[in-house]
C-alpha cells in the first residue's frame, strides 16, 4: 500500500472503483463497503462453475487483477492485509454461483479461513453448491508441522489459472475443486529478500516481518537461485514424469531486468533436478516494499501441464 494514501478503504473502495472506471467493459464493482469490496466480471458466465477468490487488499494485482477470462469470475478484498468479511464473500458467491455453484479459493490465513468458512455455510443455507480450496504453498511457514498448517503466497496465481481453465471447460464443481487441491499439494513458494544495508539474503521471510528459514551473506544471483531451488525441491521432491512450472514474482523495489535475470538463474538451478516446462516473470503480488523475489514452483504431471498450457494475458501480466 502506498503510504501517501491513508485509511482502511484505500484498496477496497477506491482502487476497485478505479478499475471499474478504467475498464467498464471488463469489470463491475458488486459491493464497496469500507473494509470489504467485491469486483466481478462485467458479463459473468453464470452457466458454469464460478471461481471466487479473496484476500487482503494492498497486494496488487492479487486479488482483483485476477478477475479475467480464464482466471477468476470475482474477487473480494479486505482492508490492507486484512481478510474481507464473510458477508461480502457470501454476497459475491450468491451472485456468481446461483446456477452452477462456486469455488471459494484463498490463501491459508486465519481470517481468510474463518470468513470463507462462514460464507460457505451461508451459501449452503441458500441452497448454493459450494466448495473450498486453500493454498498452502509457503514452504517457510509452519516448519515441522503438517502442510495444512502452512500459509499461502504467490503460488495461488497458478491455482487461480487452473480453476479458471477447468471451469471454462465445463468441469463440475467437485472435479474442479479436486484438481485444484491436488495441484496445491505439489506447489511451493519461497521468498528471497535482500537487505542492502546488512548485506544479507533471507530465504523464506514473511511479508509481515516473519523471520526467514535461512539467512546468508549477499553473494551472486546464481548462488541465491541455487539455494532457493534446493530448498524448494527438497520440500516438493519431484516425482518421475513431473516437470516444473516456475513463477518469478518481482517485489516492489526489484527492477524489470532483474526479474528476468533471476528467471534465467532459477531455471538453470531447477533444471539440474527437474525439467522446467514454463517460466513466467511479473509482479504477480507486489506484497512488500523490498528488493527481492518470490519463486513459486508447481511440480506438474501431464494433466496439470496440459491444463496450464495456454497463456492468459491481463493488464498486469502474462500467466
Amino acid at each position: 500500500m502506498n503510504w501517501l494514501l491513508e485509511g482502511t478503504s484505500y484498496y477496497s473502495a477506491l482502487s476497485l472503483r478505479g478499475m471499474e472506471l478504467v475498464h467498464p467493459e471488463r469489470w463491475r464493482v458488486l459491493s464497496d463497503d469500507e473494509n470489504s469490496a467485491a469486483l466481478v466480471k462485467r458479463r459473468p458466465t453464470l452457466d458454469r462453475v464460478a471461481v471466487l477468490i479473496s484476500g487482503g487488499g494492498a497486494n496488487g494485482p492479487l486479488f482483483p487483477g485476477y478477475v479475467a477470462d480464464g482466471l477468476a469470475d470475482g474477487a473480494v478484498v479486505g482492508a490492507p492485509y486484512a481478510a474481507p468479511n464473510a458477508y461480502a464473500i457470501y454476497e459475491a458467491g450468491r451472485y456468481l454461483g446461483r446456477e452452477k455453484g462456486v469455488l471459494l479459493l484463498y490463501n491459508n490465513f486465519a481470517g481468510d479461513y474463518l470468513n470463507n468458512d462462514m460464507a460457505q455455510e451461508l451459501l449452503e443455507m441458500d441452497g448454493i453448491a459450494v466448495e473450498s480450496a486453500v493454498s498452502t504453498d509457503d514452504i517457510a511457514s509452519a516448519i515441522g508441522e503438517p502442510r495444512s498448517c502452512r500459509s499461502g503466497r504467490t503460488g495461488i496465481a497458478l491455482l487461480i489459472k487452473l480453476a479458471g481453465t477447468c471451469a471454462g471447460a465445463g468441469w463440475s464443481l467437485g472435479d474442479t475443486a479436486a484438481i485444484v487441491r491436488r495441484a496445491g499439494g505439489r506447489l511451493g513458494t519461497l521468498s528471497v529478500f535482500t537487505d542492502p544495508e546488512q548485506k544479507h539474503v533471507t530465504f523464506g521471510g514473511g511479508f509481515s516481518g516473519e523471520p526467514g528459514m535461512l539467512t546468508v551473506p549477499v553473494g551472486t544471483m546464481e548462488e541465491a537461485a541455487r539455494q532457493a531451488a534446493e530448498l524448494l525441491l527438497d520440500d516438493l521432491v519431484p516425482r518421475p514424469g513431473e516437470r516444473c512450472i516456475l513463477l518469478v514474482n518481482r517485489m516492489c523495489l526489484t527492477s524489470y531486468g532483474d526479474g528476468y535475470r533471476m528467471a534465467r538463474c532459477a531455471v538453470e538451478a531447477l533444471s539440474a533436478r527437474c525439467p522446467v516446462l514454463r517460466t513466467r516473470v511479473a509482479g504477480f503480488s507486489n506484497i512488500k516494499d523490498v528488493y527481492g523475489f518470490e519463486l513459486s514452483v508447481l511440480c506438474a504431471d501431464r494433466e496439470l501441464a496440459d491444463l496450464l498450457s495456454e497463456d492468459i494475458c491481463t493488464d498486469s501480466f502474462v500467466l
